[in-house]
């Protein structure tokens, strides 16, 4: 009820946000919609598997802490900010690049601004083994995560049962179609050898569980 509830009733806030496009250092994107102007404390948001900056979460905890006085900088992990990206590099719940990526380009941008992250769901994820692989490395005054799949793999199973197979067939579903279409993207740019690289993935239509997804996709 706590996922069908805001997803289906809550409305959006209606924010004012600026878009900006940051070139990764493997010549790919990343966009992230900022909140907020002035000098006041920086929030780092990563969404969940499926979503994006505008997911009603996000929007949400923008609006909140904009009303705080705290500015907020939201992270579409790649493929996700309504344009596909220029690589076959997709997101999953170990990629901790362009969260780093982003933390690094912000801090050198405001060296003493403080900086919090918030993550949700896989998101959540992310931000907790950044946090770990950087240890005393990043400087933020505090960090959040809700909703996280901590145990991949029990997560994985527990949506094989019951109800949760509703949730998953959506997911999955989503996710197929975003590598599918990833793969015609690539290939309309010209970028043959990226699309090869999904292409031998193979045909996703059976995979019905997220372990198989992992085997196939993420691994």
């Amino acid at each position: 009820m706590q996922t069908l509830f805001p997803a289906l009733l809550r409305k959006p806030a209606n924010l004012i946000l600026k878009r900006e496009r940051l070139v990764t250092p493997d010549d790919d994107f990343i966009d992230i919609d900022f909140c907020g102007e002035g000098d006041q404390p920086l929030v780092i948001l990563l969404h969940g598997l499926t979503g994006s900056s505008q997911s009603v979460y996000i929007k949400g905890l923008q609006q909140a802490l904009l009303q705080q006085g705290m500015r907020s900088a939201a992270l579409n992990f790649r493929g996700c900010s309504g344009e596909y990206n220029h690589t076959s590099r997709c997101y999953h719940s170990g990629e901790t690049g362009d969260i780093d990526f982003l933390y690094r380009t912000l801090r050198a941008r405001e060296p003493d601004t403080p900086i919090a992250a918030v993550g949700f769901s896989l998101g959540g994820n992310v931000l907790l083994k950044w946090l770990g692989e950087q240890g005393s490395d990043v400087q933020l005054f505090a960090a959040t995560v809700v909703s996280v799949p901590l145990v991949l793999s029990a997560c994985a199973s527990k949506l094989d049962s019951g109800f949760s197979k509703l949730y998953r067939a959506s997911l999955l579903r989503e996710l197929k179609e975003y590598v599918s279409l990833k793969q015609l993207h690539l290939e309309s740019l010209g970028k043959t050898e990226e699309a090869e690289i999904i292409r031998k993935i193979g045909d996703l239509d059976k995979i019905t569980s997220f372990w198989q997804y992992d085997d196939r996709v993420i691994a």
